[in-house]
């Protein structure tokens, strides 16, 4: 019997120091969510949360939507719209290693001037280098104004580090990402293709001054011709993103796609155009003219498949120049 009370007072012993145990967790993780809440709902909650979103966010970058074409009345394609991209490098990349960069900067130097013969090898290789030490000293910077308690930020300029003077086609980007050091994913690389659009046309000069042009930031829109006169049109609708970065990489996250512009088909026809251009100039080289305009009508539907209105240079030869043929309405 009094081992039987021994063993109940045990026990008793035991679930009560379980007991204390317990409620001391209780209340431990009470107060842990307790001042997590204060800290998440304080103005020093709101500035940790703002450093938070500064250091993984990049808000509200616009998507330019991609312009309509403009086509001939049998879909051949007289202005359209593609991509270009100016290149970068990000050396504040997570993945990029100095060691690596180091070993194939040579041979990526190389590799661009044969490719982009505008520099040498070696301008490449100071382009680059120039980068990195770039970021050290920014690095440096940073390290200096946290052990002073500095909290005013420091301009990364050495993220967009601009390495190849011209823009480039999908074609060029494509064979750019095949070079050394750039043939590894974009966090370890850091290259940076920035993506926009510009404006080309097929048939070159053909009906230039009909079909028009646009604005060199083609955000603008049009400048002249159809693509100023159906510029809402063509132009679109922008789109909203950002840029977060997950899991140490940074991707773009669309908010609100971008819209496309309409399509314009007019009644020209290249053929006739190419026909009625080559025919007007040969006569105003006969003659020595000092302009001259053709219009190509379809009696029968009155569609115009084609304008040429050809104006003399300087150096007495002739090209597309002012609509004539609408800038001065009378009897010829």
């Amino acid at each position: 019997m009094n081992k039987e009370n021994r063993n109940i007072r045990n026990n008793k012993a035991i679930l009560g120091k379980y007991g204390l145990i317990v409620t001391l967790l209780m209340l431990f993780s009470i107060m842990i969510i307790f001042s997590a809440g204060k800290i998440v709902f304080s103005s020093e909650g709101k500035k940790w949360k703002e450093v938070g979103e500064k250091e993984t966010v990049i808000r509200d970058r616009v998507i330019l939507p991609k312009r309509g074409n403009i086509y001939t009345h049998d879909y051949k394609l007289l202005a359209s719209t593609e991509p270009i991209y100016s290149i970068y490098m990000d050396f504040w990349a997570d993945g990029i290693k100095k060691d690596t960069l180091m070993k194939y900067v040579g041979d990526l130097s190389i590799s661009l001037a044969e490719k982009f013969p505008d520099r040498s090898a070696s301008q490449y290789k100071n382009v680059i280098l120039n980068g990195w030490d770039l970021r050290e000293r920014e690095a440096k910077k940073i390290a200096e104004n946290r052990a002073k308690g500095i909290e005013e930020r420091v301009p990364l300029r050495s993220r967009y580090v601009k390495i190849i003077r011209r823009d480039i086609n999908y074609i060029e980007l494509k064979e750019i990402r095949t070079f050394p050091f750039w043939n590894q994913r974009s966090n370890r690389s850091g290259l940076i293709a920035e993506e926009r659009n510009a404006r080309k046309k097929p048939f070159g000069n053909l009906a230039t001054r009909t079909v028009g042009s646009v604005y060199k930031d083609i955000e603008k829109g049009g400048a002249s011709g159809l693509e100023l006169k159906y510029d809402s049109l063509l132009q679109g609708v922008s789109g909203v993103k950002y840029r977060q970065k997950i899991q140490g990489k940074w991707m773009d996250v669309i908010e609100e796609p971008a819209k496309e512009g309409w399509d314009i088909v007019t009644t020209l026809d290249a053929d006739i155009q190419d026909i009625s251009e080559r025919a007007l100039r040969d006569k105003l080289m006969e003659t020595e003219a000092e302009s001259g305009t053709a219009i190509i009508m379809e009696v029968k539907s009155g569609e115009i498949k084609g304008i040429v209105n050809l104006d003399r240079l300087s150096n007495g030869s002739y090209a597309e120049g002012n609509p004539n043929a609408f800038s001065y309405m009378n009897e010829p």
